[in-house]
Formats: structure tokens, sequence, C-alpha cells
């Protein structure tokens, strides 16, 4: 079995290892400086690294370990720019303003805290619960296994005073227990012994917010995955915004909260992306997808058939006045469920609504109405149609969701699942071909089903998965689907929408022409 973890160092002792030790490699520096021990080990593209070598200065032989690791195209902790950064005072005092003010919001200091102490951060942890923000904050900074965290009682209270890396060797033996626990934790699995429970296929972290009042999915299809992924022995966990630091836990992530660019959920994709952990929703689909002046120019290029839309600012709002024919939508690009878009009935209204709307966004688009009583959802998953619902419109409105109507059942219309086969084929069809344009991951394609022809409205790169609705057909199989495109992800060596994402610093550029020459 390959090593899954490959941990570098030069205290091998301090490491203990129980139950699967052959999912870990442990390496002596020079072990891995050496190209024949390296490729003894098999492909390491997969595996994560960590460098535990006690120095990281410039030039020192866990600078080049980390430098080499870059070289190989090695998923490493630190890295040589994190290393950098760490000793580039100046980086480091750019970051002591936000995280004074993480350790002024969450530290919770008692009678016998001295007026200047010093925390130790495992991987991101920390031993005291009130210091865990502040830990995770430092740990996706600065990407060290082991920090030294001093604090002082300043006169406007507790501020950083100093960040420095830690070696294992400078490590207290009583402190030895709990770096390994929570190295256990970043590694994404305890180390079990054979008696117990198998070792996952694979860990999935599904991103969500437990405060959004519309997510992408309810709780009822968050546990449903939850429960298939324990009968297929994939472990589905459900992390928050507040756990980036710990992404690299887990070896694939699930966007389950609406997306937008300006927001984590996108920095959550970009991480993954960059340490090449299999993301769905992509940061290619979310910009593609979330803003609909990027949707609505790739979708006027094709074949495809949509709505006329102009896209306007605020001159030319006023130029095609005399062009419109009405009513017409209003669309605020980055709008979701249904919220930025408006209808106009006549002039006096569009004027109204697109002085409203420009407050908020320097362009908007205007389209042609195209009456329905209801709309297709096609679900497609790696390029081919996962579930067919048609949502039907919220009575008495003109879309499935109306969020002016305070009684929550007419806040939407009714909803009606079919089987694949049973859904109007060149609906399907056309659903394919949209979603072709995006990428291959998980979409959901809106459609408009009229005697003109099949009309494409929008193509969503979080679509909504609800216990008893998108569901209702497929059951469990439909998480199976999913289950499986992740670890198909995984086995194939994940590249996103056709770009390796592996972490290149052009900083360093010159560090490995120099190894490379000799």
């Amino acid at each position: 079995m390959k090593a899954k973890c490959l941990i570098i160092t030069d205290e091998p002792d301090v490491i203990k290892i129980e139950g699967n030790s052959d999912r870990v490699q442990i390496l002596a520096p020079e072990d891995y400086i050496d190209r024949k021990q390296i490729a003894g080990l098999g492909r390491l593209r997969d595996s994560r690294i960590i460098n535990l070598c006690s120095d990281y200065d410039y030039l020192s032989m866990g600078y080049y370990c980390s430098l080499l690791a870059e070289a190989r195209g090695h998923r490493c902790i630190p890295s040589v720019n994190k290393m950098i950064d760490l000793n580039w005072k100046r980086l480091t005092q750019s970051a002591i303003p936000e995280l004074n003010a993480i350790l002024t919001k969450y530290y919770k200091p008692t009678e016998t805290d001295e007026i200047g102490r010093t925390f130790l951060i495992y991987f991101g942890r920390c031993e005291r619960a009130d210091l865990e923000p502040l830990a995770r904050r430092l740990f996706d900074l600065f990407r060290m296994p082991l920090l030294s965290c001093q604090i002082k009682l300043a006169d406007k209270g507790w501020v950083i005073k100093e960040i420095e890396p830690l070696a294992l060797s400078d490590l207290p033996v009583e402190k030895h227990a709990v770096f390994n626990k929570f190295l256990s934790q970043y590694m994404g699995r305890a180390w079990i012994t054979p008696k117990q429970t198998a070792t996952p296929k694979f860990w999935l972290a599904v991103l969500v917010n437990p405060e959004e009042k519309m997510p992408p999915s309810d709780k009822g299809a968050l546990d449903m995955l939850i429960k298939v992924g324990k009968k297929m022995n994939i472990t589905v966990e459900l992390i928050t915004k507040d756990d980036m630091a710990t992404l690299m836990e887990y070896d694939a992530l699930y966007i389950r909260e609406t997306t937008a660019i300006d927001h984590h959920t996108y920095r959550f994709a970009h991480k993954a992306e960059q340490e090449g952990i299999p993301c769905v929703d992509d940061t290619q689909s979310i910009i593609r997808c979330t803003n609909k002046v990027f949707l609505a120019e790739i979708l006027d290029k094709s074949d495809l058939k949509t709505p006329k839309t102009t896209i306007i600012d605020k001159k030319l709002a006023k130029a095609i006045e005399k062009t419109l024919e009405f009513p017409v939508i209003i669309k605020i690009p980055d709008g979701s469920f249904s919220r930025g878009v408006v209808k106009a009935s006549n002039l006096a209204e569009y004027r109204e609504k697109t002085s409203k709307m420009f407050a908020d966004s320097d362009i908007l688009l205007v389209q042609d109405y195209v009456p329905s009583d209801f709309d297709w959802r096609i679900g497609v998953l790696d390029g081919q149609p996962l579930f067919a619902c048609k949502y039907f419109m919220a009575r008495g409105h003109w879309q499935i969701y109306n969020h002016d109507n305070k009684k929550k059942k007419a806040e939407t219309g009714g909803f009606e699942t079919f089987p694949i086969e049973k859904a109007p084929k060149a609906v399907v069809d056309a659903a394919l071909q949209a979603c072709a344009l995006i990428g291959n991951g998980l979409y959901g394609v809106d459609l408009k089903e009229r005697d003109d022809g099949i009309y494409i409205i929008e193509v969503n790169d979080n679509p909504s998965i609800d216990r008893g609705v998108e569901d209702k057909y497929l059951g469990e199989e439909l998480y199976v689907r999913l289950l499986n495109y992740f670890q198909k992800l995984i086995d194939e060596g994940y590249k996103g929408n056709g770009t390796e994402y592996v972490t290149r610093d052009e900083k360093s550029a010159h560090d490995r022409a120099k190894i490379a020459a000799a």
C-alpha cells in the first residue's frame, strides 16, 4: 500500500504511529534528498508530505526538502515561500493587526495567566479552546507544522509579541503526546488498528452555512449524504467558513453553501485547487456561473436558444428604452435563488427598477420575458444527466420563488421529479450542451419548454439538492453517484478543469534551476 503521508524528520523517535503504520512513511531529510530513495517509494503526487526538519533557514536541509518537494510536484508543508514569509519580519508584522483582533475577540485570560506567556500551535490547533481561532488563522497564513506564539499584556489589552517556527527537537517531552494527537487529526484520519473500523476510502469535507436561509442542500439531504457515505466507507464531515485551516485534512471538498466570487466559498475552492484537493464547485465553474454577464455572453455565442439579453450600463439603459418590448426581466449579474431578478411591465417601472439596481452593480442585464407555468431543472454531473425536475411558478407569481410573500407555503411553487428517460430528450440534450460550455462538475440547468423551442435560462454551479425533491426519484442512488464522482476525481489525480493545481512559487525559480543544474 502506498504511503498516504510522508513525514520528513530528524527526530523520528518523537512520532508514535499506532495501527496502520503502512499508511505513513517516515524519512530522514537526507533520504528525501536522495532521488533513488524517493524513486523506491513510488508515486507520491497524491501523498501529503510534512517537513518536520529542525531548521527551515535559507539553504538549510529543511529548506531544500521543501524546495525539492515543490520541484517534484509533491504536496508539502511548509512550502519554501511560507518559510520565507515567516522569516521576513515585514510580512509577519503586516498580519499582526488582524491576528491581534482575533486574539482580543476570543482570548479569555484567567487569573493564573502571567503578563506574558507562550502558546504552542500544532498544525493550526491549540490545547486552549479560546485560542483555536487564532491558531487556525496562524496556520492558514504561515502553514507551519509547529509554531510558538508569544503574547503579552499591553496598555490596550493582550497583543502578539512574536511568532516563530518551533523545531520538533525543541518540543518539550511532555508535549509529545499532544503533538501526535494533532498530527493525527491533521492527516485527516486517526491511525487505527486493524481490529477497529476499516480505514475510510476518503474523507469528504462539506462546506455549509448553518445560518443560510436557502442553502443548496437542506438538513435532510446532508444527513442522507452522510448516511450513504457510511455505507460506502466514506467519511463525510460538515465544515464551515471557520475551518479553512483544516481543509488539508480532507481528500475532497463539496461546497453546499451558495457560492459567489467575492466570498469565502470561492476562497475555499481556490485553496482546495492549490492543494490538489478535488472540489465541487471548482473556481472556473463559480466564475462562469455566478455572474450572469459571463453566462449570457457564452450562451449567446453558442447554438443554444436563450431569451434575448442585453448587457447595459447607466448610459445604455437609457439608450435602449425605445427598443424595449414590455414586460422585460432585469437582473443583477450575481443574484441567486431568483434574488436580484425583477420584472418591469412598463417604461416607468423599468426606469425605477434599473435606477435602484444600479446602486448595487455597474452592469445589469435586460432580458426578454419568456412566460411559462414551470421551469425544467436538469441536474448534470460529470457530463451526464443526474436528475430532472419541474419547478412550478409560485402562486400568483412569475417566478418559482416569491421572496415577497410572507406565507412560507406560498413562497415557492410545487415540483415534480422525473426519471431522466421520462424528461423530454430535447430538454436534456440542451442542458448537456449548456454544461459542456462550463465544465465537468455538478450543475443545474434551468430551461423553459415552449412551442417555439427550448430556452436556456441559467446554468447553476451550485444546484439545489434537497431531500425529497431533486432526489425523489433516485433516492440514495443520487448520493452514491455524487460520492463515486469524488472517488473518480481522487483516483485520477485532480486536475480541475484542465489545469494541474500544484503550487509553483516563481520567486524560487532560480533555486530550482540551480538544483536541476547540479
